[in-house]
This record gives structure tokens, sequence and C-alpha cells, in this order.
């Protein structure tokens, strides 16, 4: 097993530089990992070790982690992170590789295999099934509300904790283990004298400006063609039956595993299982 990373930053074609971690013999398979939303590279720390035949390469999308933000100019549409994963694929030379995500990262990844299909050895979804979609009537609301929210997140200042654990503990109250916010916290989280913040562009809270249709979305993942894993949790899943079983139909092909936990249970109950998981799909 391995658990050691290695730190690197890559200059994207449009400028912005990103941060990324390695692990994993250097001529093992090689898998690119992408986190969720408001989470980092570090997303990965429980699971990498439990997949010692594989190179993974984990990065931080801009806005998260260590990479820089985004321009003010350019939005966070979750197409545009697909820019930052071919620029980690050119510079790694990749003629096929394993795409790994996470909740959003994921979804970003869906939309990837259908633009490159031939570049993907497989693909690995944990909790997401393609991107959220929106109604074609509901996105000139969706705009005009993002528009308002950017308005008034001008003059928001750094949400700042009296110290790390407490910063540590505001994530875990939303959802996540307090070991698995530690993980991300210590790679997100930044301290200085006036105590602790998490690090990450406020703008990746406003609600994203267009979202993609359903019939979009079906358009797209219907052109992913590379065999496909799908990990879903119970806790995240419950209430989306009916999307499940109409976007089962876009993967027929995918192997689909519904496991009893939580929206990280990759960093939690269920990370040994579904590496396991992992492997048998890789293998």
């Amino acid at each position: 097993m391995h658990s050691d990373w290695e730190e690197m930053r890559l200059s994207m074609p449009h400028g912005l530089e990103c941060a990324l971690r390695l692990t994993g013999p250097v001529d093992g398979i090689p898998v690119l990992a992408v986190h969720g939303w408001l989470d980092n590279a570090a997303s990965f720390a429980v699971l990498a070790p439990l997949l010692p035949q594989c190179r993974i390469v984990a990065l931080d999308f801009p806005g998260h982690g260590k990479s820089e933000r985004r321009p003010l100019s350019t939005p966070y549409y979750i197409w545009s992170y697909i820019a930052e994963i071919r620029a980690v694929v050119e510079h790694f030379s990749w003629k096929q590789f394993v795409l790994l995500g996470h909740s959003m990262g994921g979804a970003v990844c869906s939309l990837y295999a259908a633009l490159y299909p031939a570049e993907l050895a497989k693909l690995v979804l944990l909790d997401i099934l393609g991107p959220l979609s929106a109604l074609p009537e509901k996105l000139p609301e969706q705009m005009r509300d993002a528009l308002a929210q950017l308005d008034t997140l001008k003059a928001r200042q750094r949400h700042y904790y009296a110290d790390f654990g407490i910063a540590v503990q505001a994530r875990a109250d939303k959802g996540l283990s307090l070991a698995a916010a530690t993980i991300l916290g210590e790679r997100g989280i930044v301290c200085d004298e006036s105590g602790c913040y998490w690090d990450m562009d406020p703008r990746l809270r406003v609600l994203s400006p267009m979202s993609l249709t359903e019939e979009q979305v079906a358009a797209f993942m219907r052109q992913a063609s590379c065999p496909s894993l799908v990990v879903l949790s119970t806790q995240f899943w419950r209430t989306r039956q009916a999307m499940l079983e109409q976007r089962r139909g876009y993967l027929p092909n995918a192997q689909i595993h519904q496991l009893e936990g939580g929206h990280h249970q990759h960093m939690e109950e269920n990370a040994e299982h579904i590496a396991d998981l992992i492997r048998q799909f890789l293998n």
C-alpha cells in the first residue's frame, strides 16, 4: 500500500496555476481523480492507499485547495473544469487513462467521457450519475438569482474561526465525519493572525448562472462509451430514485452499486468496500 504524496503545480493554457497530488507507482494504472464541490485533492487520501496498483493524480480544481482562483470575469460553470482535466492529460501524455470523480467532479468526468471517449480506459463515478439538471423554464430565474448573489458577494469577507479545530468542526457539522473534515481541512484551511478560514473562492457558493437541461445531460452521457463503474450512497440517492432510474438508461452498460452510507463514503465507512469494487473493475 502507498500513502506518500508528491506535490506539483501545473500552469494551465488559460493562465491559471493548479495544484496536484501524486501517489503510487509511476508505472501503475494512470488514474486522474477529481474532487467534489468545496472539497479538494485530499478527498482521495483514504482511497488511494487502498489502490496500490494505481498511479493516482489528484487535482485541485480552480478556486479549491491550493489552486488559483478563476478571474472575476470567468464563472465557475461545471463544464469549465473540463479545460483543467484536459491540461493534466496532455501534460502527462496519457493515451488512455482512468477518470475517477466524486460528486461534482464525477459530473465533470461524465462530460469529459462524452467529449473524449477514446481517451478513457474506464470511468468511475462516486455518488453522482451525470450533472444535475434544471428545467428549461427555470433557467431565467436561476440566472437572475445567481447575478443577484454575485452582487451581494462583493462586500463579503472571509469567515474566520477561532482555531483549526473549530473550522474543521464547522465543516463536519454539514454532514461529514470529523476525520474526513480534518483531512480536507489540512489542505483547505489557512490560519493567520485573525484566526483560521477555509481558503476557497467565495463565488463557489453562488448559484451557477446556467445549468444543463435533462435532455442535454442525456445527450452527453449517451456519448460516454467506455466501461463505467458507479458507486452511489443511500443517503444522497434515497430521495432521487426517479432520477436514478432515468439515468440508468443513459449508461446501460454501467456497473451500478448502491451502498448504505453518506455522500463522502469514499473517505468514511465504505472506503474499503469502494476500493474493492474499483480494484475488481480495473482488473
